[in-house]
């Protein structure tokens, strides 16, 4: 297990788990359907806690974010797994972090 981001404790009615996908390297869109991690604080009662990898893949790039459900302050950021520490990636520079 590899920690990507500690959170404090946020307002629930707020704010979602946050969350981590990985990118797909042929369309760059995120891909939910494979669980590559998770949120160790308490599903929907905006504990602090740790978002976590289970286990990162060397050079794929990953998108982390948490649902504003107000809309003011939600997205989500790239960052690409390099050397076992995560590399921030501009949304300019996505198709080359997944090309290499």
């Amino acid at each position: 297990m590899t920690v990507i981001r500690e959170y404090g404790e946020f307002n629930q009615r707020r704010y979602g788990n946050p969350w981590v996908a990985i990118v797909d390297k042929a369309t760059g869109k995120l891909d939910f359907t494979v669980r590559v991690g998770g949120y160790t604080g308490a599903y929907g009662k905006g504990e602090a806690g740790q978002l976590y990898l289970t286990e990162p893949v060397e050079g794929a790039v990953y998108a982390i974010g948490q649902k504003d459900y107000r809309g003011n302050n939600g997205g989500y950021e790239y960052v690409k797994y390099v050397g076992g520490q995560f590399v921030p990636v501009e949304k300019t520079g996505l198709i080359a972090a997944l090309q290499g």
